[in-house]
């Protein structure tokens, strides 16, 4: 347990506020599979609200160059692929 500590102090410490809402996550979640009695439904709250503040972040992914082209050739291989089973099917 010393170990997933150290990692949620380091993590917040970063100051990557989805990073620290992760490892929360996943540390409430650890301790509710072993809570009995009230601290199940304390910790379930709390994973509850974690998991709810995650999920109201903005999803930010930086996109780059090499995204934009690996997106494209995946699109042009997708059309390629659509037409060669239109043209096996006979449509």
């Amino acid at each position: 347990m010393t170990g997933r500590l150290h990692r949620l102090s380091a993590v917040v410490a970063a100051g990557d506020r989805r990073a620290s809402l992760e490892v929360i996550r996943d540390r409430v979640a650890s301790e509710l599979v072993s809570a009995e009695g009230r601290d199940v439904a304390v910790l379930a709250k709390e994973l509850c609200a974690v998991i709810r503040e995650l999920d109201s972040l903005p999803d930010v992914r930086i996109v780059t160059p090499l995204d934009r082209i690996a997106g494209s050739v995946a699109d042009d291989l997708a059309k390629r692929r659509a037409a060669r089973r239109a043209d096996t099917t006979g449509s």
